[in-house]
């Protein structure tokens, strides 16, 4: 059974991931293919056995295979993953996939999973944030794409950034993604209003804070403050690897098990300047991360605020924050909005790469996996492997696109004629269209930090932004704290194997 740290072969797996292995491996060997080191097809890694993921199982199934699919989704997305489960379950009879949600957000689905892991009692999938994977890699409860790439499955073709964003040491882990990225939305009029060119939308960090000035400046409407920030860690982090600043030691965690932060930096206290600057002029408002907050999404569609960042999976929730200005005649059959030449918005809201340090399009690939478990049966895990296929498959990928607004990770997907007219005639189409640009062109020699305390890191990031906005530390103290944090959580992660 592989695990990260097996790979390595420096850290003993713990007792806990000991038994889940010892409980999950006398199924998955039964059944299982084999390949030498010469039949691995490219992309897979010779590290991992094609034994853990025994795609032949399913050809031997007595009866319909039952998957468990654990999310977190919510709305649009939720519909997106039932529909397409309802239609994978229509399209052949040996697997039958029932979608349960575990709650409104990444942390409740993932104490909800890790609680799971000491009684085995998991999901055959689970969507989990992109921040697990190296925790779920050394967990010894997750059957390895790459294993299954080993065992003869055909691999996809994925965006290379979003691939490595998920691999560790050459081991691919998730089988399927969900995939979204940090875009910048703004008010095009306050734009306007204020003599800027709502054509050419900030780049930089230096360019937005001149752009809030400008606003500011101008006095344009009932503005409160022209940037309302979603104090969400994805952006820190972001705003880093997008120059190439990493996070943690062993290439950002990607060469080997991550043992110290290497977060404190000129880069790192330049961030926390700006936002703490931009708080005390007056030219921010923050919102804290917490699950399901949109206090910065309202400030922007109440005009008090001109602009903002958020994920690009809020496209569709964002245009719907116009429907009320909108003649019927503007909507599609699936109330988009449609972006036409006589369009007459209130609320003339863009969208544009998220602004880095030096330039933009400078974002991680954000988002989530999808992964297989080991605790299942070998039916199951086979099972999994086939509709994650069907999920990797261009109609799939539209869906999951049009409704869901997660991106594709397969370019073929693009050439579809009903996402192609959808992304070039509706507002959130075109928002989504400039977003999957900016996952196509991420660096992928330069994907976010893999930490095993991943949501520590995450929640280190959120506590030092609350002291830096609201209990004045300095940036320097703030960016030494969250490496000194991240460290120690770092040193009982390698003690406690996880």
């Amino acid at each position: 059974m592989t695990t990260a740290r097996g790979v390595r072969a420096r850290v003993v797996v713990g007792l806990l991931a000991s038994a889940l292995v010892l409980a999950a491996c006398g199924g998955g060997d039964d059944g299982g293919s084999s390949a030498s080191d010469d039949s691995v097809p490219e992309g897979a890694s010779a590290e991992v056995d094609p034994a853990d993921c025994p795609l032949d199982a399913l050809e031997t199934a007595d009866g319909p295979v039952e998957v468990t699919l654990w999310h977190s989704f919510v709305t649009k997305t939720q519909e997106a993953i039932e529909d397409l489960a309802t239609e994978y379950n229509a399209s052949q009879d040996q697997v039958v996939v029932t979608v349960e949600s575990q709650g409104a957000g990444y942390q409740e689905i993932q104490r909800k999973f890790n609680q799971s892991i000491q009684s085995g009692d998991l999901p055959t999938i689970a969507a989990l944030e992109d921040n697990q994977t190296q925790f779920l890699a050394d967990s010894g409860a997750i059957v390895p794409a790459s294993a299954c790439l080993a065992a003869g499955g055909a691999e996809p073709d994925w965006l290379p950034a979003v691939r490595s964003n998920y691999t560790i040491e050459g081991v691919l882990w998730p089988s399927a993604f969900s995939v979204s990225t940090p875009v910048l939305y703004y008010n095009k009029a306050h734009f306007e209003a204020a003599g800027l060119d709502p054509e050419d939308p900030p780049q930089t960090l230096d360019e937005m804070r001149a752009a809030a000035q400008a606003i500011a400046d101008a006095g344009v409407g009932e503005v409160d403050a022209p940037f309302a920030m979603w104090l969400e860690p994805v952006q820190i982090e972001s705003w880093l690897t997008g120059v190439g600043q990493e996070i943690v030691n062993e290439g950002n965690g990607r060469e080997g098990l991550a043992t110290a932060s290497t977060f404190d930096s000129d880069a790192s206290v330049e961030v926390l300047a700006w936002i703490q600057d931009m708080q005390a002029d007056g030219l921010m408002t923050p919102a804290p991360d917490v699950d399901g907050q949109i206090d910065h999404l309202l400030a922007v569609a109440t005009e008090q605020a001109s602009f903002t960042i958020e994920n690009s999976v809020a496209a569709t929730s964002i245009e719907a924050f116009l429907r009320g200005e909108l003649d019927t005649s503007q909507l599609t059959d699936d109330q988009r909005v449609l972006a036409d030449d006589d369009l007459n918005l209130s609320l003339d809201i863009g969208a544009a790469l998220f602004p880095g340090l030096e330039e933009a399009g400078q974002a991680q690939v954000a988002g989530n996996g999808l992964y297989i478990t080991n605790t299942g049966t070998p039916e199951q895990i086979a099972g999994a492997w086939d509709f994650l296929e069907f999920m990797n498959a261009v109609p799939a990928q539209v869906e999951n696109n049009l409704v869901g607004s997660f991106l594709p990770s397969i370019p073929a997907t693009l050439d579809d004629p009903e996402l192609a007219e959808v992304w070039d005639t509706t507002l959130s189409g075109q928002w989504l269209a400039q977003a999957y640009d900016q996952v196509a062109a991420t660096d992928p020699e330069r994907p976010g930090p893999s930490v095993g305390p991943g949501t520590d890191l995450r929640q280190i990031i959120r506590d030092e932004l609350d002291r830096l906005l609201f209990e004045d530390a300095t940036p320097e103290d703030a960016s030494a704290a969250i490496q000194e944090q991240l460290d120690e959580a770092l040193s009982v992660y390698e003690e406690q194997n996880f």
